[in-house]
């Protein structure tokens, strides 16, 4: 009996890390991806938003809002991407990746908010959310760099 449930064990693992392998190679190319738009529309924006940034209705801040936010949600594949690497490395989950990819997902969220048109309630929360991300982050380096 214990010869079947090595066995099973074993499949299970094999199959895990195809998945595992599949999906890492199906975000680094969505990654890549990415990357070739956002420089394509990075250098189109600029272009266009100084050709265009003398004239009133053109606002310079919203072509820097969408240089940002394509920005992070490349950081985010990029860091997804090696939390996946590091997890078939290793086989385990690190924690203070996770946590960079909620601080770093959260930043671009807060990027494209609208805080003018927002209740209160709705900020407090959001930067309760920051907050607590940050002092998590900020424990387990913390944890991780000194000696036991």
């Amino acid at each position: 009996m214990k010869k079947i449930e090595t066995k099973v064990i074993k499949s299970i693992e094999i199959i895990e890390k195809g998945i595992l392998v599949i999906l890492l190679l199906a975000l680094l190319s969505v990654v890549i991806y990415s990357v070739i738009m956002f420089i394509g529309l990075l250098f189109s924006d600029v272009i266009l938003g100084v050709q265009d940034s003398f004239s009133i209705e053109n606002d310079i801040l919203i072509h820097l809002h969408k240089v940002f936010g394509g920005f992070l949600s490349v950081l985010i594949g990029v860091e997804l991407l090696h939390t996946i690497k590091m997890y078939l490395k290793e086989g385990i989950v690190h924690v203070e990746i996770v946590l960079l990819v909620a601080l770093i997902g959260i930043s671009r969220h807060v990027i494209d908010l609208d805080i003018a048109h927002m209740k209160p309630f709705v900020i407090m929360a959001i930067s309760s959310l920051i907050i607590a991300l940050s002092v998590g982050y900020f424990l387990i380096k913390r944890g991780i760099r000194k000696p036991k």
